[in-house]
């Protein structure tokens, strides 16, 4: 009877929340539908059938039965309010009364209201605002928002919705509910969460208060059943345009006044600064920890290189006496045992030291194109083989990762330490997680990533559910020579080179763990982009070609000892390969003896794929010195064999 009252009579806008106070009843004076404050004025339990004509003064009665008009302005008994009846009727029939109650000095009294609440809040804001300059928890801080805001707003309980940076999907909650009229909110955030993303959408959009009620068109009705709320009121935090939170606020029964609704609008914003706040806090607390932690690095890697190369000078002689004992002394076997020892023990000492030089100054000795995927696959293939079955191994790699310009074996070195590591923390039984995938760092996300560079990188990661390492040892774990292990398992010096490594690749790593759940590790490397153009003349790239190891090995560390970055390569057809992938390279030295193409063939072939590089061929052949000849196959330059490495470095120079 309800739908076809108001329809026949256009009164939809009556049943919005804030249509006064006002209510419907037939031609019998039963009550149909009444507005909140109707019910609260007057009590609709006393508003029977035929009850309402009695609650009118005398004279009031009378206008009822002798009405011929459309509309009667008459007093209550009880507090003499002015009332309004409509007569809702066709010329054939009585349908019922519109009843209206005005509600005299009402606004004064919200006006009062209003004031009180002002001085309420400017009173708590002070309180914050002090909390705010205190407190180092932001959990503390919400609790006490979420508290002003239920007291306040005379609601029933509060809530905050995170917005999650890393997934706009995804959120976090902090109830404020005193009353416990929220049970079981554990198991409510799911559905809250998976009926909330369209509410924050029309939040971001429109950057305002959003009322909510069980009425079915209304945008919040799912919501508000949800919460068993006959009204809820959604504020976003917004903080520089950007949506961070939203403040909810429920009343199991009644509405939210505009007082109320202005009150939790200051605190949402209140709210909104204080996240990113502390979120800066975190952010500055982490840079300075890390830059202390660099330049802490910095110094002994400083120290140690010294070291090294003055220790690097001394076995040299050490090797060199070896030599010589072999030569000179008889064959005797206790003896030679003894030499053996001296030189193992060298070999051992030699590794140590490379590993120092490479951490004082961290350059790549040996460049070339890196396959991730193929590195990652054969590591999960030693790790299934070698590692105890009582741990779980699992590795989530994604397809195409970006190829790295570095060295393959140091960077398997690094990974399978990693790996090597977690399996040590683990005591029983447990898992280990390999990860990798791409990621591209810009102005949208970079906050995210404040100690790299915008662009491309391959993050690779590993994760254990190990013992993992306390807050106070996480400072120190690239240090050298420490370690958590005993001191039979470990030398402390596997992390140090590890951090070595990655800055020799221009990368970062950062390192996550609780006591008790487990670390995770994070690299981060740039991704080869070929069509980045270095400027720099020491960070030229130079592709060399030449089949014999031993030489290409010298010449590639003469070279790099400079400053210039090498690709070693060992044929023809390898230096065409990576030419055609778009490598970009600044110079090509070819031997002329190789398998397959030869040194002229292949600068030929270079040529023909229209690139401009200088092209330098090497032999030991003087027959090849033509230089006529030489320009008509694409060569640059000729050099001699053996290199005078002055001659040739000076040649370099000249052309790149």
């Amino acid at each position: 009877m309800l739908e076809k009252i108001v329809s026949k009579y256009r009164l939809k806008k009556l049943l919005q929340p804030d249509s006064g106070t006002c209510a419907i009843v037939d031609k019998n004076w039963k009550l149909i539908w009444c507005s909140n404050s109707f019910e609260h004025l007057l009590k609709t339990g006393q508003l029977k059938q035929k009850d309402f004509p009695g609650l009118l003064t005398n004279s009031g009665l009378k206008k009822i039965k002798n009405n011929k008009t459309k509309t009667l302005n008459l007093k209550l008994k009880n507090n003499a309010l002015p009332v309004s009846i409509k007569l809702l009727s066709s010329p054939k029939r009585i349908d019922g009364f519109l009843i209206k109650v005005k509600t005299i000095g009402s606004k004064k009294n919200n006006s009062a209201t209003s004031v009180k609440s002002d001085s309420e809040f400017v009173h708590e804001l002070q309180n914050i605002l002090t909390l705010l300059i205190k407190e180092n928890s932001l959990s503390k801080l919400s609790n006490e928002i979420l508290k002003k805001c239920v007291s306040l707003s005379k609601s029933n309980y509060a809530i905050i919705v995170y917005n999650l940076q890393e997934d706009t999907q995804k959120y976090d909650f902090t109830i404020y509910d005193p009353d416990n009229y929220l049970l079981n909110f554990d198991e409510l955030k799911k559905d809250i969460g998976s009926n909330f993303s369209f509410l924050n959408k029309w939040l971001s959009a429109n950057q305002k208060s959003l009322k909510g009620s069980k009425t079915p068109n209304n945008l919040a009705s799912t919501l508000s059943g949800l919460l068993k709320s006959e009204s809820i009121l959604l504020t976003p935090c917004i903080f520089d345009n950007k949506h961070i939170a939203t403040i909810i606020v429920g009343k199991i029964s009644g509405e939210h006044a505009g007082f109320q609704i202005k009150t939790v609008e200051q605190f949402a914003a209140l709210l909104s600064f204080s996240i990113t706040s502390f979120r800066a806090r975190e952010l500055n607390t982490a840079l300075e920890t890390r830059l202390l932690q660099s330049q802490k690095l910095e110094t002994i890697g400083k120290l140690s290189s010294g070291m090294a190369h003055d220790f690097s000078n001394l076995l040299s002689s050490i090797f060199g006496s070896v030599n010589l004992l072999r030569k000179r002394i008889p064959d005797n076997d206790n003896i030679i045992k003894l030499i053996d020892n001296i030189e193992s023990c060298s070999i051992r000492a030699r590794d140590l030291t490379k590993g120092l030089l490479s951490f004082g100054k961290p350059t790549p000795k040996r460049k070339e194109l890196i396959n991730p995927n193929l590195l990652l696959t054969e590591i999960s293939k030693v790790v299934n083989h070698t590692f105890p079955k009582n741990i779980t191994f699992e590795n989530n790699i994604e397809d195409k990762l970006f190829n790295i310009l570095g060295n393959g074996t140091e960077i398997y070195q690094i990974l399978l330490n990693l790996c090597v590591n977690a399996k040590e923390s683990i005591e029983k039984s447990g898992k280990i997680i390999l990860s990798g995938k791409n990621i591209e760092i810009d102005k949208k996300n970079n906050v995210n990533y404040p100690l790299l560079h915008d662009g491309k990188y391959v993050w690779l990661s590993v994760s254990d559910s190990g013992s993992g390492i306390s807050e106070d040892n996480l400072l120190k774990i690239f240090d050298p020579y420490f370690s958590t292990k005993m001191k039979e398992s470990g030398s402390g010096l596997g992390l140090y080179v590890t951090y070595g490594i990655i800055k020799a690749h221009n990368g970062e790593v950062e390192v996550s763990s609780k006591v008790g759940k487990g670390t995770t590790f994070d690299v981060f490397i740039p991704a080869y982009e070929p069509t980045v153009q270095k400027n720099s003349d020491k960070e030229k790239i130079i592709l060399l070609a030449e089949d014999e190891v031993m030489l290409s090995d010298l010449l590639a560390e003469l070279l790099e000892s400079v400053g210039y970055n090498v690709i070693k390569v060992y044929n023809g057809n390898e230096v065409i390969k990576l030419l055609t992938e778009e490598l970009k390279v600044n110079m090509v030295i070819l031997d002329y003896n190789m398998p397959g193409l030869n040194g002229l063939e292949c600068s030929e072939k270079i040529r023909s794929l229209n690139m401009d590089m200088p092209i330098i061929l090497s032999s030991g052949s003087v027959s090849l010195n033509n230089e006529v000849r030489l320009q008509k196959k694409g060569i640059t330059d000729f050099i001699s064999k053996p290199y005078e490495f002055d001659t040739l470095l000076a040649t370099i120079k000249r052309l790149i």
